[in-house]
């Protein structure tokens, strides 16, 4: 098998494809009337229930919300006046409330740490009688073992009592937990879990062990739902405390398995020698052919899995994730062998979201609207909204789409909308998602490079190429783009000309 990742930063293997917290039609498992976590009333006292007003923009229209949406989830207390839940609960939400069995009217509360790799957010309230009413719960320390009694509390469809559930742990792996394919410490249970049960805890021995996420469809499984591991939120809550919220440790990192006997012999390894062979890596100092055989202290076989807390196999996506760089050090201790000589060397790590290619949570997506065009840095939100047709047609951004690695201030800008209702733009054609290779000949560098490109354009035409295949070459007069800019915004409904982050340029003009 092999174990091909430009980006390592969790896992090397998926296994699943997973719903937001999906329907199931599995009747939960009945508890038995001692299970002393079900009848516990201070971890029911600190469940809470999560009703959120969502009015999401959209990468194609950057410059307005769409109309509101309004869903529920579920929450749990950690810290006073602090509750946990899933970052797609509240990711855009103009209106979070919360109520549980002790409040008589909704409480609104605070978005004060958002991850979307992890799928973790956090909120605050800061009403004296929620705090004193409502105790933080202890997360469980390491992992919770296979065949643990669990208790799901939350409040899903169906009704607005607190629900409670109970099954086993059925399997700890680590895989993919966020909604974008980065991974972590994921738990398996057969537990039920339901539309409305997502940011809801899971209890063991009256501990947190996990926060319910995810189900698997019913077509799929029966009775397979996933919790984020309580590793992952307490480096989510060490980040929050910290003020930088940048997810589990990447590297860069292609590799094979060392399984194969005509390889090993090609190699010159002995039977007892365990590891990956790597293949491409994106800067030093790792080379290919190198055989890596331990990663932060951990020894890799060669399926490239570890082992933890003894008997675990899972992933060397674990070595890496656990890993939490600091201002001082941040590179991974690894052991190779090279040329038949083994080595240590220090591999370069770096956070989620600072490639050339990033995403915006929030929602706040950078655009411009020079005439009947709408520019916005390429994004992965609207990469996934207008697919990917640049890739066949040979686009320069298609090596960065999974490249976490940090751009150094580079972007690439995008065609953000269709082209808007106007007659200079009769007899053009664009495409949402192509990218713009120069501006009267000058290459843009990143977003605010493009911005000020197009604010300082001297005479009379203005002309845009694009990098991918078969897109025209647009031209405008320059008199024109400024004539008919602010009629085309007002046929709209757009307000400004540009986002809130670009706007003080286009004021220097």
């Amino acid at each position: 098998m092999s174990i091909q990742q430009c980006i390592v930063a969790a896992s090397v293997f998926a296994q699943f494809f997973l719903t937001v917290a999906q329907a199931q039609d599995t009747p939960p498992t009945i508890a038995a009337v001692d299970d002393a976590t079900i009848n516990d009333a201070g971890l029911r006292k600190s469940v809470v229930s999560i009703s959120v007003k969502q009015e999401l923009r959209l990468p194609s229209t950057p410059w307005k919300r769409e109309s509101p949406q309004s869903f529920g989830g579920s929450g749990v207390v950690v810290a006073p006046g602090r509750i946990l839940t899933n970052a797609h609960v509240v990711e855009q939400a103009s209106e979070i409330l919360i109520e549980s069995q002790q409040t008589k009217l909704p409480l609104v509360a605070e978005l004060i740490a958002l991850d979307t790799t992890r799928d973790l957010a956090l909120l605050e309230i800061v009403d004296a009688d929620f705090v004193r009413l409502h105790p933080p719960i202890a997360l469980l320390q390491g992992l919770p073992r296979e065949g643990s009694r669990v208790t799901v509390m939350g409040f899903p469809m169906g009704g607005e009592a607190l629900s409670t559930t109970s099954g086993v742990i059925s399997r700890i792996e680590w895989a993919e937990i966020g909604r974008h394919d980065e991974d972590g410490m994921r738990v398996q249970v057969d537990a039920a879990i339901n539309f409305g049960n997502s940011g809801g805890p899971a209890f063991v021995d009256g501990k947190i062990a996990g926060l319910a996420f995810s189900g698997v469809e019913k077509a799929m499984a029966d009775n397979i739902a996933y919790l984020l591991a309580t590793e992952e939120i307490s480096r989510f809550l060490d980040e929050v405390a910290k003020g930088d919220i940048d997810g589990n440790t990447l590297i860069s990192l292609s590799g094979q398995s060392l399984e194969n006997s005509a390889l090993r012999a090609k190699l010159g390894v002995s039977a007892d020698i365990a590891g990956i062979v790597v293949n491409t890596v994106r800067g030093g100092p790792l080379e290919p052919w190198d055989i890596l055989t331990k990663l932060n202290g951990y020894d890799l076989d060669n399926k490239g899995q570890i082992l933890i807390e003894g008997d675990r196999k899972v992933s060397l996506g674990c070595a890496i994730g656990r890993f939490v760089a600091s201002e001082t050090v941040n590179t991974i201790p690894a052991e190779i062998i090279r040329e038949g000589k083994p080595m240590h060397v220090e591999i370069p790590t770096f956070a989620q979201n600072l490639g050339v290619v990033r995403r915006y949570p929030d929602g706040n997506f950078p655009y411009v609207v020079y005439g009947p065009l709408v520019f916005s840095p390429l994004h992965q939100d609207l990469v996934e909204e207008t697919g990917l047709w640049m890739v066949m047609q040979e686009s320069p951004i298609t090596p960065y789409l999974n490249d976490d690695r940090p751009s150094n201030g580079r972007e690439f800008i995008a065609i953000a909308s269709q082209l808007l209702s106007s007659p200079i733009g009769r007899g053009y054609d664009v495409d949402p998602g192509q990218t713009v290779k120069s501006v009267n000949g000058r290459i843009p560098q990143n977003f605010r490079d493009f911005v000020k490109l197009l604010r300082d354009v001297q005479g009379e035409f203005v002309v845009i190429e694009f990098n991918e295949n078969r897109c025209d070459r647009i031209v405008f007069r320059r008199a024109e783009v400024d004539a008919v800019t602010e009629k085309i915004m007002d046929s709209n409904g757009i307000r400004h000309a540009s986002s809130s982050d670009v706007r003080d340029l286009l004021e220097k003009k």
